[in-house]
């Protein structure tokens, strides 16, 4: 058994500034419910809607928060639709609400992912559920009632992973012409374009593709080529120069040293680019 002091509640919303008080609000359910609960604000400004930015948060925060951490992601362009509502559990033992319209998709292995449940059993809900806050009224007490180390059976039926939506996600090597194609998934506060591309001891992730300190790479966005480095840090190159880099979560990013990439160059989260690399 859990000991219910420790537990461990982290909330991914795109309620902006505007919405801090619906942040707060569902802050206010946890609380009350268990009252001795540490809830942690991961991000509260993905652009609206946006399921890339909120599978990308999903993916590269929750192993840094001790076992048994609960992440409630309030992403939801399809509140008061159809739309199932799942929790999560993982092998490694993360709990993950949040509801079925891609921001699951790839965020782990199928095989990491130990319990799946639609969340359905309104004896935990806050009533009246509201149509256009399930994160408030669904989302927020089975959340907390996870810290008070309420089985995940107990609220609705087994999940078929099969049944995740889908959401497009371009990612392929091909390492005949050393070209990776892939997506911009993230871009932070400094204009970097995190990428989909995974890299893992400066090899592309699946493939015997490596990127070493001096690599010439190059893409092409909207009819104009552009080309930059890999490096490993941003200082390496002059200010003002585009380079690319291995960020902190494992992606290869566009960056800019001492600018802004995405401003600079136009991209936006969910545009597809295909790199070529040159040793």
């Amino acid at each position: 058994m859990k000991d219910l002091k420790n537990r461990v509640i982290g909330l991914i919303t795109d309620f902006g500034s505007k919405g801090l008080h619906y942040v707060a609000t569902m802050k206010a359910v946890i609380l009350k419910i268990n009252p001795n609960v540490q809830i942690i604000d991961i991000n509260h400004y993905i652009t609206p809607f946006n399921i890339y930015e909120a599978r990308f948060l999903i993916s590269t925060t929750y192993k840094y928060f001790p076992q048994g951490s609960v992440f409630i992601i309030v992403v939801d362009p399809g509140v008061g639709s159809s739309r199932d509502i799942l929790a999560i559990k993982l092998v490694s033992d993360y709990y993950f609400i949040g509801p079925n319209n891609g921001i699951f998709t790839n965020a782990f292995k199928s095989n990491d992912i130990s319990e799946c449940i639609k969340i359905q059993n309104d004896k935990y809900f806050i009533k009246p559920v509201s149509n256009t806050f399930h994160g408030r009224d669904i989302m927020a007490p089975i959340g907390a009632y996870i810290t008070k180390n309420v089985e995940l059976k107990n609220f609705g039926p087994f999940f078929d992973l099969k049944d995740f939506a889908s959401y497009p996600i371009e990612y392929k090597v091909s390492l005949k012409e050393k070209q990776i194609k892939g997506i911009i998934q993230y871009i932070d506060q400094f204009g970097n374009g995190i990428t989909n591309i995974p890299i893992e001891a400066n090899k592309v992730e699946g493939s015997s593709l490596n990127l070493e300190d001096g690599d010439l790479i190059q893409f092409r966005f909207n009819d104009k080529e552009y080309k930059g480095i890999f490096t490993s840090f941003f200082s390496s190159q002059p200010p003002k120069t585009l380079l690319f880099i291995k960020g902190s979560t494992n992606y290869l990013e566009i960056s800019i040293n001492q600018g802004n990439a995405a401003k600079q160059i136009g991209f936006k989260v969910g545009d597809t680019l295909i790199f070529n690399v040159k040793e």
